[in-house]
């Protein structure tokens, strides 16, 4: 029987997500991480029962990522946005889904977007086993880098069958991480929960980009909302 190491039976992997991501953008120290988590902590812990949704895994944790990127973007100079907004998610209330970003704007996205050490992303993915109606595993980290077929993460999970590269012919995406419709999608023509193959689900509005400064942060922000959104 193997030890538990630090992390296995925690749910911060999110913050985790932003730690890594600064590691990658402003070259933060491990004393620095632990600062910045610390600060996380105590914080979140002021308000009860959002702490208590926060240690037990019953939120999404898009507003833990949103506070710590906001709380620090000043000190290590940086922005962030994100590029695939959604109000109000609810996965209580979703159970099925028609995709509102497909896999290729979400790939193409990430792919044109994190390219250099100026930039990187964080996002949240659920990973499906075959015959089983719910994720297995709810999982964010950040993104290392992308090719046409694959993402390469930045993680800090040490799971021996974790994915740290994701291959895009196992990936859909769906708005809040919701449960895959039991018909097929007209789209895709797969029925997603009887599959005899795990596969992964990108929850888009989980995207948090973040920028060095001194990128060009606003012209590329600019241009994929026009693209996207028609703004």
């Amino acid at each position: 029987m193997n030890p538990l190491f630090q992390g296995k039976i925690d749910n911060f992997c999110a913050a985790y997500s932003v730690l890594n991501a600064l590691r990658l953008i402003a070259g933060i120290s491990a004393f620095q991480a632990r600062d910045i988590l610390n600060d996380m902590f105590v914080e979140q812990a002021k308000d009860i029962e959002a702490w208590r949704k926060i240690v037990c895994h019953e939120t999404n944790y898009y507003e833990v990522v949103q506070f710590m990127l906001e709380k620090w973007k000043t000190a290590f100079q940086y922005d962030w946005y994100c590029p695939f907004p959604c109000a109000a998610p609810n996965i209580t209330h979703i159970k099925t889904f028609s995709p509102e970003v497909d896999i290729d704007t979400f790939w193409d996205f990430l792919k044109n977007t994190v390219k250099d050490k100026e930039r990187t992303a964080l996002m949240r993915f659920c990973r499906f086993f075959p015959h089983q109606p719910g994720p297995a595993v709810d999982h964010w980290s950040t993104v290392l880098r992308v090719t046409d077929r694959e993402i390469y993460l930045y993680d800090c999970s040490l799971e021996t069958t974790g994915w740290y590269v994701l291959h895009r012919e196992k990936f859909f995406t769906a708005p809040f991480g919701a449960i895959p419709p039991q018909k097929t999608a007209l789209a895709n023509q797969f029925v997603l929960n009887l599959a005899r193959e795990e596969f992964g689900v990108f929850c888009p509005e989980s995207v948090f980009v973040v920028e060095k400064k001194t990128s060009s942060f606003e012209s590329i922000k600019t241009a994929f909302k026009r693209k996207i959104f028609d703004v």
